[in-house]
């Protein structure tokens, strides 16, 4: 319990102080839902399937925080029972993703359709099931990498096997009962998992933000960059996520028909989170990048350039896409693309080097702050302006006027 204890304080507040705050604010999104009487049809594995997959998502990005790090490096100095430190750990993080992240989208299902007790309970079971699969599959992960490629070629069968019985028992199985079943064996294996696994799983001494500051040698920024976001996967993942998304949004929105929508998905697909906090998530790169001379300029105008190259780029799937579906890709569409990209690349550096975000725990509440919507709506803003064709001059003159205006802005900050 002193273990379980003293982690829960790490992540939820000295006091538990995240508990309140995230009840409140389920407790509004729900009220404001149901005050403006927004319904919305859900089927039930809908439901499921959200509560288990985005939980699952949330306990990944979790343990893998490298906030985890000086944590771990403390707790692990100690002397402790393995099954007592693994069931902590799992405890600990399962509270801290169901509590500050599961239970405000849950709230929105709930809020939107009439849900039975019955329903309810099995979607947190479902829940709670996410988060410890994802556990088992990180200890196991993590172990697996420590063994011979025979020993891992066995565990990945199991793995893939078990995530596919899941899916399937989400849309294949009609009745509840026996759902919850199969759901709560899932769980009871993962535990029994979890068990039988070394503590030392979740223990990682060195990040992948320290291995690249030993082997940059070059010095570039840009490269720097580059490496960064080719180590952390979670980060490849989350852009390749937007670049499938840039391949089916056009049969999204090419269903509006008269109405020229096509800019309002680069604006879309600018919500590239975390390379967008790369100072945030890093205090000390933070550190050095404010301290040295002239690092400041020479630092964010590559990182302006290497967003701008990622929206870039997953902006020309969309491009191509939209021209295989719909054609009609021209030079304006192209120029509509650059723009938006640019704009979106300044802003997020300008709002990153003037507001990093403080006081945060693990990196989950990097990628859900509030503020990554700041730029992305702006963005909407000018896409519609863009959509507005009889005053697209216009537009396109204000577009510059405001990027050189963000430009002169992140220069006085310098």
């Amino acid at each position: 319990m002193n273990i379980l204890k003293a982690l829960l304080k790490q992540l939820l507040g000295a006091k538990y102080e995240r508990i309140a705050k995230s009840l409140i604010a389920c407790l509004i999104a729900f009220l404001v839902i149901r005050t403006a009487e927004i319904k919305i049809e859900i089927a039930p594995s809908i439901l499921f399937l959200t509560a288990t997959a985005f939980s699952a998502g949330i306990m990944w990005q979790a343990l893998h925080s490298s906030g985890n790090e000086d944590r771990m490096i403390g707790l692990f100095m100690l002397p402790f029972g393995n099954r007592k430190m693994t069931l902590s750990i799992v405890l600990a993080f399962t509270g801290y993703t169901l509590i500050t992240k599961t239970f405000l989208v849950l709230t929105l299902f709930f809020a939107v359709y009439e849900w039975s007790a019955v329903q309810i309970a099995v979607s947190l079971l479902c829940a709670c099931n996410g988060c410890f699969v994802a556990a088992a599959w990180h200890t196991w992960r993590t172990k697996s990498t420590l063994c011979a490629r025979a020993k891992k070629r066995k565990r990945l069968p199991v793995v893939f096997l078990w995530c596919a019985a899941l899916l399937l028992s989400i849309f294949l199985v009609q009745d509840l009962v026996s759902f919850a079943l199969i759901v709560f064996a899932s769980l009871c294996f993962s535990v029994l998992r979890l068990l039988t696994e070394d503590a030392y799983g979740f223990y990682r001494p060195v990040s992948a933000k320290q291995l690249i500051r030993h082997t940059k040698g070059t010095g570039s920024i840009f490269l720097y960059l580059l490496r960064y976001l080719i180590t952390n996967k979670s980060y490849l993942l989350n852009t390749a996520g937007l670049c499938l998304i840039a391949a089916f949004l056009p049969v999204l929105l090419g269903q509006f028909e008269g109405l020229y929508v096509m800019p309002l998905g680069f604006a879309i697909l600018c919500l590239n989170t975390p390379i967008c906090i790369l100072l945030s998530c890093d205090p000390d790169l933070e550190q050095a990048v404010r301290v040295l001379p002239r690092q400041a300029y020479h630092f964010c105008s590559r990182y302006c350039v290497f967003i701008f190259l990622v929206n870039m780029a997953v902006s020309s799937v969309y491009l191509v896409s939209w021209q295989v579906q719909h054609s009609g890709v021209g030079s304006m569409e192209i120029i509509a693309a650059l723009l938006i990209a640019m704009q979106s690349a300044v802003l997020s550096v300008l709002l990153e080097w003037c507001y990093p975000i403080r006081n945060w725990k693990i990196e989950s509440d990097l990628w859900h702050h509030p503020r990554k919507y700041i730029v992305p709506l702006i963005m909407l803003l000018i896409a519609v302006l863009i959509g507005m064709w009889s005053v697209s001059i216009w537009i396109l003159f204000c577009i510059v006027i405001v990027e050189c205006f963000s430009l002169s802005l992140i220069a006085r900050r310098i």
